[in-house]
């Protein structure tokens, strides 16, 4: 069985550090969380021949697609327009035609390999170029559109939403990456919404944590919008300095570059011993968080959180948002939960969570065990294979025996 996935994939996630020095040069893909390729590797590690595809904006839009092939993997990259609604050259911004020139171009590579089935993340381009290839594609909802246009009112995100829901009264199966995500669209689509989790491998080396009397506590937000509610989560550290004065806050993401409005928050409200990295390689982000003390993950809303995952997977405890959509679904009892519309609930958990070494050690062991039980990537590709049967309605075997992934 051929499998098709199509998403956004780093060229560094996906392929080994060999075979990238092999390449030499090569289009680095669209970033974001690996979940999508260690997914992938874990299909060809059983046996299945695997088409996976991205784009890359910096390849100009007159190239033709990068391709990788190896073994049971072909790897496609196709252009992408820089601009959203600025004009490329003689094309207008992706966003001002739906990505018509990207939908296309996606489009012709599935029907030049033909894959049997076609998987789809996210419920934007990606999603409406699989299902014009075919109706019977899985899409895998990663967010809401509604809910984010709620928060972040521009055009861009407009557009998104008209996408999202041409997708979902088109589309025929789906799934969504928690129950909360799931309820949230169900009523979008007469098709019921399946839960998949994202995948989250377990680390393969232990960290050892900052001690709770010198606390690191990490943040990582990509956005400064009132959904990720960042500012009143540096307020509480401020607060959680008075009572911990050698702590400090480690930031990472969008919302934290130097020089941008998280630093002149800080600066305008006097809260120090904030280090801004803003956008940071992904590995390097986990290393960061995995020797903290404890994540402070403030969001009003998360379709799943998958910085929450990755902290407990190293046996760091959250404080997060009990009704912050997800959030609570993800963590169970491996962090404490509060109303982060209230600065003075986050000091509070903040504090017993430090102060306290007994129940520090056991929302540790926790952490690790709710991420170990319910999340691990063998799982989750058994569910998406069973969905992929009943999207084609074919068994689905592999096309030879399991073997090691060099790509």
């Amino acid at each position: 069985m051929y499998i098709s996935i199509l998403g956004s994939i780093a060229t560094n996630d996906l392929l080994s550090e060999t075979v990238r020095q092999t390449l030499g040069a090569y289009p680095k893909g669209q970033a974001g969380a690996p979940l999508i390729s260690n997914l992938i590797k874990e299909y060809l590690a059983r046996g299945y021949k695997v088409l996976a595809i991205t784009m890359d904006e910096n390849l100009a839009d007159d190239e033709p697609p990068f391709v990788y092939e190896d073994h049971l993997l072909t790897y496609v990259i196709a252009p992408r327009r820089k601009h959203t609604f600025r004009p490329n050259g003689r094309r207008p911004g992706r966003t001002a035609d739906f990505f018509r020139f990207e939908r296309n171009q996606l489009l012709a590579v599935l029907k030049h390999y033909k894959p049997d089935v076609v998987h789809a993340h996210w419920t934007y381009e990606y999603a409406v170029a699989a299902l014009a290839y075919t109706p019977d594609a899985l899409i895998t909802v990663h967010d809401n559109a509604q809910t984010i246009f709620g928060y972040v009112r521009t055009l861009n995100r407009f557009f998104h939403l008209l996408m999202a829901r041409y997708v979902f009264r088109r589309g025929r199966h789906f799934t969504a990456v928690s129950p909360y995500m799931a309820n949230s669209v169900q009523k979008w689509t007469n098709a019921p919404v399946a839960v998949v989790p994202n995948p989250v491998p377990m680390p393969t080396k232990p960290y050892e944590s900052a001690t709770p009397g010198a606390p690191v506590i990490s943040m990582v937000v990509n956005g400064w919008d009132d959904r990720k509610n960042s500012k009143r989560a540096l307020l509480a550290f401020k607060s959680i300095q008075q009572l911990y004065p050698k702590a400090i806050l480690w930031a990472f993401g969008t919302a934290f570059e130097p020089g941008a409005e998280a630093e002149e928050f800080c600066r305008e409200n006097q809260i120090s011993n904030v280090m801004l990295f803003g956008l940071t390689p992904y590995a390097t982000v986990l290393d960061k968080v995995a020797q903290s003390t404890l994540l402070l993950h403030a969001s009003l809303e998360e379709s799943f959180g998958m910085v929450l995952a990755e902290a407990m997977s190293y046996g760091v405890p959250v404080v997060a948002g009990k009704n912050s959509g997800a959030v609570s679904w993800v963590v169970e009892d491996g962090g404490l939960l509060v109303d982060v519309t209230k600065v003075d609930d986050i000091v509070q958990a903040t504090d017993k969570l430090l102060s306290d070494p007994i129940l520090y050690k056991q929302l540790s062991s926790n952490a690790v065990r709710v991420i170990e039980s319910r999340f691990p990537i063998q799982r989750v590709a058994d569910q998406y294979l069973d969905l992929y049967r009943t999207c084609t309605k074919k068994p689905l075997k592999a096309n030879r025996p399991a073997l090691g992934v060099n790509g």
